[in-house]
Formats: C-alpha cells, sequence, structure tokens
C-alpha cells in the first residue's frame, strides 16, 4: 500500500518541529538568562549614579577612566586589554582595577546588585 504524499509532507514536517521546537526552547532561555534581559532605562541610571563621574558614555577620551563610547563593539577593553565579553565587563565592575592609571576603578560588587549589573551591562551595549 502506497503513502499518500500528502501524509508524507505532514509527517516530516511534524519531525522537523519536533526537532527545532527543544532547540528553540534552549536558544531563547539562554538569550533571557544574558545581560541582554536587562533594563537599558535603569542601566543609564544606574550609570549617571555610579560611572558617569569617571567615564564619558558618549566619547572614547579618557575623563578619569576611559570613555565607553562603543565599548561592546571594540575588540578588547581599555586598561585590561581583555576581550570585550559580558563576563569580562561584569567582571570589571564587580572587582574594579585596583592597578588603573591615573586613579584606580573601584570595586563595585558591595554597591550593585547582579540585576544592577545586567542593567548596567543592557546600557553599556547601547553606547
Amino acid at each position: 500500500m502506497q503513502k499518500n504524499p500528502n501524509r508524507r509532507w505532514f509527517e516530516a514536517a511534524a519531525v522537523a518541529v519536533a526537532v527545532m521546537f527543544p532547540l528553540l526552547l534552549v536558544a531563547a532561555a539562554k538569550k533571557g538568562s544574558s545581560a541582554s534581559s536587562g533594563s537599558v532605562k535603569k542601566g543609564k541610571a544606574l550609570f549617571d549614579q555610579n560611572c558617569s563621574l569617571c567615564h564619558f558614555p558618549n566619547q572614547t577620551t579618557t575623563k578619569i577612566g576611559p570613555g565607553l563610547k562603543g565599548l561592546f563593539k571594540r575588540k578588547t577593553l581599555p586598561i585590561s586589554h581583555k576581550p570585550v565579553t559580558v563576563a569580562n565587563v561584569r567582571d570589571q565592575i564587580l572587582n574594579g582595577s585596583p592597578s588603573a592609571k591615573p586613579m584606580p576603578m573601584p570595586s563595585f560588587k558591595s554597591k550593585l546588585s547582579a540585576k544592577d549589573i545586567a542593567d548596567l551591562i543592557a546600557y553599556l551595549k547601547t553606547l
């Protein structure tokens, strides 16, 4: 007995959906857990409150610390020269840069929550 061509198409589509759906769920979960889930608006307020004294958001020139315009478009971080990744930016914010010149960057580990840092990184990505 020969299968109906429409049925073959339906079976192939069902298999494709069964395979792709879990992959899409994993991708969505990873995206939601990254810093992209932070609030840009809250991040800007945090930047203005905690970072703008030392960093320009709209320039690459040095204020006290390096200007952060286009930070996530760069290959490396300005002082440490580590690759620009969410993890390295988070580490910089948490631990500071005690040997930075002309002035060390303080640690924000005890001042900013994980959510605050996610918000701040979301904002930094827009610069």
